[in-house]
């Protein structure tokens, strides 16, 4: 993933460019990102361009 995408994914109905071809709404991110957040919570990403990416999430107690 493209560091210009990382701070797009979490939007709302928002597909990579390169992933178009797969089927969905694009609220998958988006959602998980609401419900951490309503929990106090931060969720972000680390990406690599064509080696992967990983998740992160935190919540506070």
């Amino acid at each position: 993933m493209r560091p210009e995408d990382i701070l797009k994914i979490f939007k709302r109905f928002y597909h990579l460019e390169s992933h178009r071809h797969i089927s969905g709404f694009g609220i998958g991110l988006y959602l998980s990102a609401c419900i951490i957040g309503r929990h106090n919570g931060r969720i972000w990403a680390e990406s690599e361009p064509g080696k992967g990416s990983t998740f992160y999430f935190s919540l506070l107690l």
